[in-house]
C-alpha cells in the first residue's frame, strides 16, 4: 500500500500493523525491513501499550500458594481424609488448576507471557517454564521441591498419629474382653514400621501398665492388634 504520510505511518506502526521486520520502500535502492530504514527510530514509541512491569512488581501471591500447595494439600488431606478417600488427589489438582489460572492472569495482566494452563497437573514444569519467560532464578521451582519432600514427612507424621489414636480403643476392647482387667487405653506409641502396614508399638493403660503389641492395618483399612505374652 502507499504511498503513505509518515503520520500514516506512525499510526500504523503503533497499531501493530507495521513492524521492524515489515518490507518497505522509502523511494530509492530495493525495499528493507522497516528497522533497516529511518523509521527504525519510531519503534520504541510505536504503541500506547506500556512496556512488560519488572519481574519483581508481579503479583506472586498466587505462584507462593502454588509452592505452598504440597504442605497445604498434606494438612488438608490428614484432616478431610475420611471425606475425600480416595479422591484426596482433588485436593491438590483442583487448587493447582484454579491457582495457576489466576497466575497466568496475572502474568498476562503485567505485560508477560505465561505457560500453558495444561502444565497445572505438572507443577515443576510450569513452575520452570515460568522462570524462564520471567528471566527469573528458579527459586519458585526449587522451593516447590523442597515443600514437595517436606509433605511427605507430614503425611507420614500424620499418618502414625491417626493408627495411633484408631488402636488405642481396640487394645482398650482386648484388654477388657479378653484379659478381664478394668484398665483402658491412654496412648499408643508405633515404635517401629517392620513391614509395609505392620508396625510394633507400645500400649500405655491408664494403670501405668506398659504393653508392648504389634498392629497391621490392611489395604481396606481395617486394624488388627495383638498383644504377645508380656
Amino acid at each position: 500500500m502507499g504511498p503513505l504520510s509518515l503520520s500514516e505511518v506512525k499510526h500504523f506502526i503503533g497499531a501493530g500493523k507495521i513492524n521492524k521486520e515489515t518490507t518497505v520502500w522509502d523511494g530509492e535502492g530495493d525495499w528493507k525491513p522497516a528497522s533497516k530504514t529511518a523509521l527504525s527510530e519510531y519503534f520504541h514509541i510505536s504503541s500506547d501499550i506500556p512496556p512488560p512491569l519488572g519481574s519483581r512488581d508481579i503479583y506472586n501471591v498466587f505462584v507462593w500458594f502454588i509452592v505452598a500447595m504440597p504442605i497445604l494439600g498434606a494438612i488438608a488431606e490428614l484432616i478431610f481424609i475420611d471425606i475425600v478417600g480416595n479422591f484426596s488427589f482433588l485436593l491438590y489438582l483442583i487448587p493447582n488448576i484454579v491457582l495457576c489460572i489466576l497466575d497466568e492472569r496475572k502474568l498476562k495482566a503485567a505485560g508477560h507471557g505465561a505457560p500453558s494452563t495444561k502444565w497445572c497437573i505438572l507443577i515443576p514444569v510450569y513452575l520452570w517454564k515460568r522462570a524462564n519467560i520471567l528471566g527469573q532464578k528458579k527459586l519458585y521451582f526449587w522451593a516447590w521441591g523442597a515443600a514437595f519432600l517436606l509433605s511427605f514427612a507430614i503425611t507420614a507424621t500424620g499418618n502414625d498419629a491417626v493408627l495411633e489414636d484408631s488402636t488405642c480403643p481396640v487394645v482398650t476392647d482386648i484388654v477388657q474382653n479378653q484379659f478381664y482387667e478394668d484398665a483402658t487405653c491412654k496412648a499408643v506409641n508405633i515404635d517401629e514400621e517392620v513391614s509395609d502396614g505392620f508396625y510394633k508399638a507400645t500400649a500405655i493403660l491408664d494403670d501405668g501398665t506398659e504393653l508392648f503389641i504389634t498392629i497391621e492395618e490392611t489395604d481396606d483399612n481395617n486394624i488388627y492388634v495383638r498383644i504377645p505374652s508380656q
